[in-house]
């Protein structure tokens, strides 16, 4: 059993206790029979009794999401069959249940007055008061929700246009793939990385206490060519210039999304721009994306001509649009081939071609990965349009260590795996944490991933691979779709352009 899972087990099963402990206090003061709080169900059938509730709610604490909201009511509710009825009572029977329970249901000076409906004297609410307790039920439903079930995501850059738009809102499933446990309890709920304040931006979580990966079951794995929501890798080492700095906290990276193209045990190779699984061509994307250099014959391009082709307006803030400085007659647009063909036949221009790297070209404008040892392509001369082939590791695979491989498998070793690893150059030989070894065999599974924008997306290609504990879930559909230069764009809202 994995020590992470193992440390989740005890936590659990000391919070199960402590509240059921408290239960079975309440229980006897209202005078029910103790052990009947350490039967699962049966226990939330003599909890509605107590607080007065009909007892086919007990079928709402067995749905998903529903439980949530049932749950944080009756939490509340049995704190006022008790006579507490103060919102510090309220926030600690939401949030502590595991302490308060315990509390009241071993203090000798609080009885059960029976269900709350049937109190003759109740505290009156004060305004204030009422918007605390509904803003309190949920604020606390919302956040388990957004934890474990369902948040809402928006697309902030090109990388997988045209499939989808930056300004495009989407649900993100969590549990498709799994809920994760919260790693980071010391956290401002409700926001990422950063709280800003003013013209100040500060980390909105402290490291002093973070918990280990694990993941409940999920509905279904990342799949090959699944569009994916996950936490940006190295965003430990990369400081993405938003204010949060560099952060380390697994949970708490980006969020980025892009498409996997290459999942745990596949072999990954691009060829002139074209993905090769295990050999044999990828799938290509319907809205895939390259860089193409169009030359005219002096006339520019009509902005309503070009909005019909799905473009923004042409200027210095469209991020798939350039114009030559030293050759005004040449442009430069991030676009799919089909829309290419389309420009091809305009009068004014005279060639198109897509801008691409040869094979063996090592591409010094960008960190390629790896770049552990690889700086000028000693070892892997990749670029954006031919790259590998690598093996994407695959939990319980074994890989043999040289120098070569280990520029590729360094930084899931130590970074995503927290190992200790060194490379002695002259004698060649490798040790993790400390022994010397010619082999590793991996923990977690891997995943590469791209932007369907392939030459416009910062991926894969260069930070290498996504480990399963940064896979946070399933984009659901598009909810709205908003961009200053589009204004609302109906025809993207739905699952049209989630694949």
């Amino acid at each position: 059993m994995k020590i992470s899972v193992l440390i989740y087990i005890i936590i659990f099963v000391a919070l199960f206790l402590a509240i059921r402990i408290g239960l079975y206090g309440l229980f006897k003061k209202a005078g029910k029979k103790g052990w009947e709080a350490f039967v699962p169900i049966y226990s939330d059938y003599i909890w509605l009794e107590i607080i007065g509730k009909p007892a086919w709610w007990v079928v709402l604490t067995l749905i998903p999401i529903v439980r949530t909201l049932v749950k944080v009511s009756m939490n509340i509710e049995i704190a006022k069959s008790f006579g507490q009825y103060s919102f510090w009572d309220h926030v600690q029977a939401v949030i502590f249940p595991f302490i308060y329970f315990p509390k009241i249901g071993f203090d000798k000076q609080i009885s059960y007055f029976g269900p709350p409906d049937t109190h003759k004297k109740v505290p009156e609410k004060s305004g204030l008061r009422e918007w605390a307790d509904a803003f309190l039920y949920a604020g606390v439903a919302a956040l388990i929700i957004r934890t474990f079930f369902i948040e809402a995501f928006m697309i902030p850059t090109s990388s997988m246009e045209r499939t989808l738009m930056a300004g495009d809102f989407l649900f993100v499933s969590k549990f498709h793939y799994g809920p994760r446990m919260p790693m980071v309890p010391l956290a401002v709920p409700f926001v990422h990385n950063k709280v800003k304040l003013g013209g100040n931006i500060f980390p909105s979580y402290l490291e002093w206490v973070q918990f280990p990966y694990l993941r409940f079951p999920g509905l279904t794995q990342v799949k090959r060519n699944d569009i994916v929501v996950f936490n940006y890798p190295a965003h430990d080492v990369h400081d993405l210039g938003d204010g949060a700095g560099k952060v380390k906290p697994t949970s708490l990276k980006e969020n980025y999304i892009k498409r996997c193209v290459a999942v745990p045990g596949d072999t990954l190779e691009i060829i002139d721009q074209q993905i090769y699984i295990d050999g044999e061509e990828g799938w290509n994307p319907p809205y895939m994306q390259y860089q193409y250099m169009v030359t005219t014959n002096g006339t520019g391009f009509s902005q309503t001509k070009m909005r019909k082709l799905g473009f923004r307006k042409l200027n210095n803030d469209n991020p798939n649009y350039r114009r030559s400085n030293e050759h005004p007659n040449i442009y430069i647009f991030w676009m799919p081939e089909e829309t290419a063909e389309e420009i091809a036949k305009f009068p004014n221009v005279d060639t198109i071609e897509v801008m691409a790297m040869p094979s063996g070209q090592f591409d010094r404008r960008h960190q390629i990965y790896p770049s552990y040892g690889n700086k000028e392509g000693e070892i892997f001369s990749h670029n954006i349009d031919n790259f590998g082939p690598i093996v994407v590791p695959k939990k319980g695979m074994t890989v043999k260590l040289n120098p070569k491989n280990l520029a590729l498998y360094q930084r899931p070793i130590e970074a995503y795996e927290g190992h200790d690893l060194k490379l002695n150059r002259q004698t060649e030989t490798i040790t993790i944490d400390g022994e010397q070894t010619d082999s590793y065999t991996f923990g977690m599974d891997y995943y590469f991933m791209m932007g369907d924008n392939r030459h416009n997306s910062e991926d894969g290609r260069y930070w290498g691979f996504v480990p399963e504990d940064h896979i946070v879930g399933k984009p659901l559909f598009i909810w709205l779709s908003y961009e200053s230069d589009f204004g609302l764009r109906f025809s993207r809202i739905g699952t049209k352009y989630i694949k």
